[in-house]
């Protein structure tokens, strides 16, 4: 499990805890697809990976599991809060990047029509695909959430590469343009201090 808040090194047994976790492997067939907060499908080996995934999160013992609302994070929280007897609660907030009009197209297209998709990262608080949002925009809708945690919580949290790296790049002071880098894998988790 990686850590990224410095402030949990420095208190080595804090209150709670936050862990986020990216969803496990989409379908195929969308390579090469931009599907942001579009809802699609796991993969076959995403939903395996699930079933694994599921029973070592379960053994943190969560206090709450939270989930972006979509299909591919809903799938793994459930599977979580149903070996722990509890619920899994939806968050709109925690949702992946909105691309508006360029969801569920490929990469290519929208390259080939002449949209500059490096100006998201380049420009983060004011360029978003049209009827999209901008990078900041989704970075200050998770920082809202982050920020409102109850530090007696262990908050299991599902979501996806865009959020987990804008709050980790946000709360390590890494620039817009290094988030990309710090999207972690397909069912890898992030663990962070909570605010306060």
């Amino acid at each position: 499990m990686t850590e990224i808040n410095s402030a949990e090194n420095e208190n080595p047994e804090p209150r709670g805890w936050l862990v986020m976790v990216r969803h496990t492997a989409v379908d195929e067939n969308l390579q090469g697809v931009c599907y942001g907060a579009s809802d699609v499908d796991l993969s076959p080996a995403g939903l395996a990976h699930n079933q694994m995934l599921s029973t070592e999160l379960a053994a943190l013992a969560p206090t709450h599991i939270i989930h972006s609302g979509l299909s591919r994070t809903r799938l793994l929280a459930e599977a979580v809060a149903e070996k722990l007897g509890t619920n899994a609660r939806p968050e709109p907030r925690l949702r992946e990047f909105n691309f508006g009009e360029w969801e569920l197209k490929r990469w290519d297209d929208i390259h080939a029509a002449g949209h500059d998709i490096a100006r998201l990262i380049h420009e983060p608080s004011t360029f978003s695909a049209p009827d999209g949002e901008t990078l900041f925009q989704m970075r200050d809708r998770v920082l809202a959430w982050y920020g409102a945690l109850a530090t007696k919580n262990r908050v299991l949290a599902i979501s996806h590469g865009g959020p987990i790296s804008a709050l980790r790049g946000s709360l390590s002071g890494a620039p817009p343009h290094v988030w990309p880098t710090l999207v972690p894998a397909y069912g890898a988790d992030i663990r962070f201090a909570l605010p306060g």
